[in-house]
């Protein structure tokens, strides 16, 4: 049997995707991006099934849903969204639908519940439905469907259901916090607090982490509570291991191993229940091998690692990233920016994206800001990302063949991207730099984008 499926959804990537999944000789898909159409599509034809999306430019969901539903009641829907809350679900399940996924959703899991739905009945448990829906919501900050990005979610879920340590390694701005939050809100002690412990001075840092006395030091005037006590029964996740000092290393070793730790200026032991998860953005097999890290310490962290890759490792998936973020950040700023163009889009694919997720979150909130149209163009992409990569200064001076003037083109522009990253793109104080007028190198700017 041939299965006639209608998907609502306002994103080509998802259209994409869904051809991809789907087999053709099982499924028929066919697509509407806007209510008016969807409805009158419903109007003319009999669907088995329907892939509807709660964030729909122009009206919403459960508005369509309420449409849909009157040409045929019985039909199955099945929600899918990157934005959809547990009260939303809900409400769309209150409304009929019979399922719920989020965004990013895996391949294989969709296709099953498709499957299931359309050999079953209408009727839903949903109860059990907002249980599951409960634990999507750990990942529904995590955007991507790259095999590397499936991995990593794949081990998350894991290790949630076990007490081992976990040690997350990655660049800056590649999503380590979030990792750790997924890990604990599939865990069995997601009711119990997250808790983050920041880099700080070591005497700050050990009275934060272990609280302190009044009186144990130079501006103790009370006793304060440190974050293992606030944390109990929960998970303590440590941003940047690397930066813990060797004294508090030895501590937080007691604290992993024998499960107890003593107030700084205190004498009595305390029980610590909490589930340690470590992140750093350094190499501490290395750092242990210098003597600026506890062997025994990164032994009892590297019980299990998740390695997250950088951007650049991951590009088929900057496209779902631009949309969740375009659409995240016109919601929180009351804009009505709808997508990005594909010149745009392309550029923003072939970056190198040094600061990873966090830097491609940064300039698409200031696009969105800034931008006075519904769609995103090459003209909001600032200049020093226009200007491509910073070129690497060593290939530039390798004597490798390449002539003389392709050479001296490439340190301008090295220099150039140098200046602009150094002055926050501002090209006046850029030209300062340079020591050239702001008119020649506007110019010498322009000629570097069209060439790019």
């Amino acid at each position: 049997m041939r299965y006639l499926i209608h998907v609502i959804d306002d994103e080509p990537i998802i259209h994409d995707i869904l051809k991809r999944i789907f087999e053709e000789d099982k499924f028929t898909l066919e697509f509407s991006t806007n209510m008016e159409e969807a409805v009158e599509k419903h109007k003319k034809k009999r669907y088995d099934l329907v892939l509807l999306d709660l964030m729909i430019p122009g009206s919403s969901g459960i508005q369509i849903l309420k449409e849909i539903k009157k040409t045929d009641s019985n039909i199955k829907v099945i929600i899918i969204t990157a934005y959809g809350t547990l009260e939303s679900a809900v409400e769309a399940m209150d409304m009929g639908a019979i399922d719920y996924i989020n965004k990013p959703f895996d391949n294989s899991e969709l296709v099953s519940i498709v499957e299931k739905a359309l050999t079953s009945s209408n009727k839903k448990d949903i109860n059990k439905i907002k249980d599951r829906i409960g634990k999507t919501e750990a990942f529904h900050n995590i955007v991507g469907n790259s095999r590397s990005l499936t991995e990593v979610i794949d081990k998350i879920r894991k290790v949630a259901k076990t007490n081992s340590t976990v040690l997350i390694e990655g660049a800056s701005g590649t999503g380590k916090e979030l990792v750790a939050r997924a890990i604990h809100m599939e865990s069995l002690r997601s009711s119990s607090p997250f808790v983050v412990a920041y880099s700080a001075p070591e005497e700050l840092f050990e009275s934060n982490l272990f609280g302190h006395k009044k009186g144990s030091f130079t501006g103790a005037t009370s006793d304060k509570i440190g974050l293992i006590e606030i944390a109990h029964g929960g998970t303590l996740f440590f941003d940047d291991i690397a930066t813990v000092s060797l004294t508090t290393q030895a501590k937080l070793l007691r604290v992993i191993q024998e499960k107890e730790y003593i107030v700084v200026g205190g004498t009595k032991v305390r029980k610590a229940d909490v589930r340690v998860i470590a992140a750093t953005n350094q190499n501490l097999k290395q750092m242990v091998e210098q003597g600026k890290f506890r062997e025994d310490l990164y032994y009892r962290l590297n019980v299990i690692k998740i390695a997250l890759p950088p951007l650049r490792n991951r590009r088929e998936d900057i496209p779902l990233l631009v949309d969740y973020f375009i659409k995240k950040y016109s919601e929180i700023n009351s804009k009505k920016i709808e997508s990005i163009d594909k010149s745009a889009l392309e550029l923003l694919i072939n970056y190198g994206w040094p600061g990873n997720i966090r830097e491609l979150e940064h300039l698409i909130e200031s696009m969105v800001v800034l931008s006075d149209n519904k769609t995103l163009t090459l003209n909001d992409i600032p200049t020093e990302i226009k200007m491509g990569k910073e070129p690497e200064i060593s290939n530039i001076l390798e004597l490798d063949g390449t002539p003389l003037k392709e050479k001296i083109e490439e340190l301008k522009r090295f220099l150039i991207i140098k200046a602009l990253n150094k002055t926050g793109g501002v090209q006046n104080k850029a030209a300062k730099l340079l020591g050239l007028k702001p008119t020649t190198l506007s110019e010498i700017i322009k000629r570097f984008e069209k060439e790019r």
